[in-house]
């Protein structure tokens, strides 16, 4: 019970008061060592009203506190590890130059996928001015409004720019709204491309990561040299002006046209299904039949393609 967050036997003990309620200071669990550790951890507390016992925390308010808890923690250890890999930077250099090695390699192959994960969040804990990613179809597993990349405030506090191109493959599943929509309450500003080359994360004009394979299981590459990262920067802002907004108004009017059917037309341009822009647009799929109906009698256009070249070249899309 609640593993991760208690050991199997204070998990156990609070499982069984919260089924059979409080439990009095006479109780030779009262004194325990597992009981020590659900005080220390926030899941029960001592109750003096009336006869003194000891009771357990309502379990949303104790899981909460100690998910709270153990962020907290990992965001520590984070921080520990972005300031140790900043002193591993001067002190290889410093090695480096006493020892004749010369400098830094610019490419680092990278094979082990916890050291990748890692250090993807280094990145982003280093970043002063913005942060850059794509993110493909490839996951490893499905995602959910948990996987949302929520920025430490050391990060926003600095007031970095957050900013995410999907691929248009990887919001076609149900859920992927909510995704969305998590993401740009974290702080993300969120486009969507027909096609992405490839997964990537960068940090500001001094690191960059990318991936050996599509679906990045192969190893990546971690990049320092300040010419292809800038690059990299180039792709992104190409790949992030020809794509469109996702979870938040439009940026670019549309002449006539509604905000709904300005959003259809948005997404229409990516290729997405009508399945996956109705999930997109909290519509049913007849809605978005409708409308994109519409908008091929507006654009005098026999089909979609048709449709979209329309309004690329009337300037109804950015």
């Amino acid at each position: 019970m609640l593993e991760g967050l208690l050991t199997p036997g204070a998990g156990a003990l609070y499982d069984a008061m919260v089924r059979s309620g409080p439990m009095p200071l006479d109780d030779p669990r009262a004194d325990s060592s597992e009981m020590r550790e659900l005080f220390d951890q926030g899941f029960v507390r001592r109750d003096y009203r009336g006869d003194p016992v000891i009771a357990p925390m309502e379990p949303v308010r104790a899981v909460d506190h100690a998910i709270l808890g153990a962020q907290t923690r990992l965001l520590e250890q984070q921080r520990q590890i972005v300031a140790a890999r900043q002193q591993l930077d001067v002190l290889q250099s410093v090695y480096r130059a006493a020892n004749g090695s010369g400098d830094d390699s610019a490419v680092e192959v990278l094979t082990d996928p916890q050291r990748i994960g890692s250090l993807s969040l280094e990145l982003c804990l280093s970043a002063k001015e913005e942060f850059l990613a794509f993110t493909t179809q490839h996951f490893k597993r499905r995602p959910d409004t948990n996987t949302a990349m929520v920025m430490p405030d050391a990060v926003t506090e600095r007031g970095v720019r957050l900013r995410n191109v999907y691929e248009r493959a990887a919001l076609e599943f149900e859920g992927a709204k909510q995704v969305v929509e998590a993401s740009v309450a974290a702080g993300w500003k969120m486009r969507v491309a027909p096609e992405l080359p490839m997964k990537m994360v960068i940090a500001d004009r001094h690191s960059a990561l990318v991936p050996l394979d599509p679906s990045g299981m192969e190893g990546a590459l971690f990049v320092r040299a300040p010419t292809v990262i800038a690059a990299l920067r180039m792709l992104f802002e190409l790949v992030w002006s020809q794509s469109v907004e996702v979870g938040g108004r439009s940026e670019t009017p549309h002449h006539g046209l509604t905000p709904t059917q300005a959003k259809v037309l948005d997404l229409l341009a990516t290729g997405m299904t009508d399945g996956a822009i109705a999930r997109h647009l909290d519509v049913s799929e007849r809605t978005v039949r409708r409308h994109v109906q519409g908008l091929l009698e507006a654009l005098q256009a026999d089909n979609r393609v048709a449709a979209v070249y329309a309004a690329t070249r009337l300037g109804w899309l950015g």
